[in-house]
């Protein structure tokens, strides 16, 4: 599944990315803002609904808290919890931050539809910016931290002439075209950014298991060679008291 919806999301991402700027360069400049101005950001922190895998939700604990904490004096952030493990860790830092929590989002196969309840919530509030963080994956053994930002919908109002290219087959208004495609975009990247934390997750989960197993392994050997030194040293001294006793008795 990730690999099908990799190609989807990132192919949002880049049609986007043509709207004459780059998302991020659009964020700095958004979240610089007028002096005194905050900028409103809404972060959604992707986490697991379960444990035993490594540092994954500690790293998006720890990567939310550095974003708002490095930005507090001009970002007005909100926070949109997926998953239940970054729970504890973030509501005892930027636990009056939160907007909303999902939970046993990764007990079942990631949909569609749940990105686009995201997505939708994220849209009816007036966003500048929107911040994804999930942990990109690369490899079986290496997980990446990442944040990705995304203009908000008042970026594509104010650039819709770049959409002049494309023609529209509809009969409703160019607003309206305008926030369900950022509602289509906003859904297709978290829930790329979704899939790819669990495909994260499960390869923390399998290495953190291996190292538990080879670790179990190791003391078992250690405990058995210890045993076995132990009985030796029972063998040992009962056979030098009973050869020490038939020698006396010879003596």
């Amino acid at each position: 599944m990730y690999d099908r919806a990799g190609p989807f999301s990132v192919g949002m991402g880049h049609f986007f990315d043509r709207l004459g700027e780059a998302a991020e360069k659009t964020v700095e400049e958004t979240s610089a803002g007028p002096e005194g101005v905050k900028t409103k950001e809404a972060i959604v922190a992707i986490t697991s609904d379960r444990g035993l895998c490594g540092g994954v939700n500690s790293a998006i604990v720890k990567l939310v808290k550095r974003n708002v904490e490095a930005h507090s004096d001009r970002i007005d952030a909100t926070i949109f919890l997926v998953g239940d493990k970054g729970k504890d860790g973030l509501s005892r830092v930027v636990g009056k931050l939160f907007a909303a929590s999902y939970k046993d989002v990764f007990k079942s196969p990631v949909t569609f539809d749940l990105a686009s309840i995201i997505a939708e919530e994220i849209s009816s509030r007036s966003f500048d910016t929107i911040a994804i963080c999930y942990n990109k994956f690369k490899s079986v053994i290496s997980q990446i931290p990442t944040k990705k930002n995304i203009a908000g919908l008042e970026f594509m109002k104010a650039n819709a002439h770049l959409f002049d290219e494309y023609e529209f087959d509809t009969d409703i208004d160019n607003n309206q075209v305008l926030m369900d495609l950022f509602e289509f975009q906003l859904a297709a990247q978290i829930f790329g950014a979704c899939l790819e934390n669990s495909t994260s997750e499960q390869a923390a989960r399998m290495a953190a298991m291996d190292n538990a197993t080879r670790n179990a392994k190791d003391m078992l050997s250690r405990l058995t060679l210890l045993y076995n030194r132990q009985r030796q040293a029972v063998i040992t001294s009962e056979l030098i008291e009973i050869i020490s006793g038939a020698e006396a008795l010879q003596g």
